[in-house]
């Protein structure tokens, strides 16, 4: 596949699973070897829906926006912000009610036009100071 063709891809994935909530598109999109790299411990496809499933509990209404997208041969990176109200228990934390603007930036694998693997970075400690959970710095 070429670089559009994989960008293409990716941006299908996130549309779909993401902003339209489309779980059934982890299979169609992903190969059944996937590996996420991203949120934890490396996990099989079906880690990640648990995953995705956890994400939109806490935030039903949950947005992804892509800022960038740049891809090299099988790869392609993404900086997106995803936005959502907690309105649901995430890890262990009962809803707040606040809302959040997270930054995040992703690689995906592509082979055979399907997504293998995935790595991803999250800002977490941003999430949860929005949330209220951990002080931002500089506050007791």
């Amino acid at each position: 596949m070429s670089t559009e063709e994989n960008k293409a891809l990716v941006r299908r994935y996130l549309a779909e699973v993401y902003n339209n909530k489309n779980m059934a598109a982890i299979d169609e999109l992903m190969a059944s070897n996937f590996v996420a790299h991203a949120y934890g411990p490396p996990g099989d496809r079906e880690g990640y829906k648990q995953t995705v499933s956890m994400l939109f509990t806490g935030f039903p209404d949950y947005h992804l926006t892509v800022e960038d997208m740049v891809a090299e041969g099988d790869r392609v990176a993404v900086r997106f912000t995803w936005r959502g109200t907690h309105k649901g228990e995430f890890a262990g934390i009962g809803p707040t009610g606040k809302q959040v603007n997270v930054t995040a930036m992703t690689i995906h694998r592509i082979s055979d036009g399907k997504v293998v693997e995935t790595w991803g970075l999250v800002d977490r400690l941003g999430q949860m100071q929005q949330l209220d959970v951990i002080p931002h710095m500089g506050q007791a």
